[in-house]
């Protein structure tokens, strides 16, 4: 009786030890609390449909893996300041709360602005959608305002900037160049 007693103590020792020094994997599960398209339009900060028209690589926030997406808006109900927002989704499956964005697919989407890094983000629980499955969403949204560039003082493609941004550089390379060859000319003399 005393070596079963020690053998079951021995037993339970290693395996308590083991699961100490080995424990299992990190377990994230997502689980969202459902809310209606009214409450989600109160509770987010900008609340918009839109076309992902650029797709970022992933990147480390917060120890979490997110994306940023570029939408050309169409409609908004709510702090769309812009023809093409940025939002940012957390990365990953919907086992953590991620969530991917297709390029040339369009979404209801509802995102909260970030203080920590002053961007929008969202993620499964947000409530976004293709707008293809949103109709119910969007009948109780009513009518949004549909967004152009001109609504934003926007004419172009951000192009112009570029240009803008060549020119001025090339004007001071060109006021460098100058002064160089002035500033070399007065040594020799």
């Amino acid at each position: 009786m005393k070596r079963w007693l020690v053998m079951c103590m021995l037993i339970l020792l290693l395996v308590t030890s083991g699961l100490a020094l080995f424990p299992g994997e990190k377990v994230y599960a997502c689980s969202c609390v459902e809310s209606d398209v009214q409450k989600r339009l109160e509770t987010y900060t900008t609340v918009f449909t839109g076309k992902v028209v650029k797709k970022g690589g992933s990147q480390l926030y917060r120890y979490n893996g997110v994306r940023e997406y570029t939408f050309d808006v169409d409609s908004a109900w709510k702090g769309v300041s812009a023809k093409k927002m940025k939002i940012v989704g957390k990365d990953g499956g919907s086992d953590s709360c991620g969530i991917q964005f297709e390029k040339n697919q369009s979404y209801l989407i509802f995102a909260s602005l970030d203080e920590r890094d002053n961007r929008l983000h969202t993620n499964l629980c947000s409530g976004n959608v293709p707008v293809e499955q949103a109709g119910d969403d969007l009948k109780l949204l009513g009518a949004g305002k549909v967004v152009s560039k001109e609504d934003f003082g926007e004419t172009n493609d951000g192009r112009s900037e570029y240009y803008l941004l060549i020119l001025y550089g090339g004007v001071i390379l060109l006021a460098a160049l100058a002064i160089v060859w002035i500033w070399k000319r007065k040594k020799r003399i």
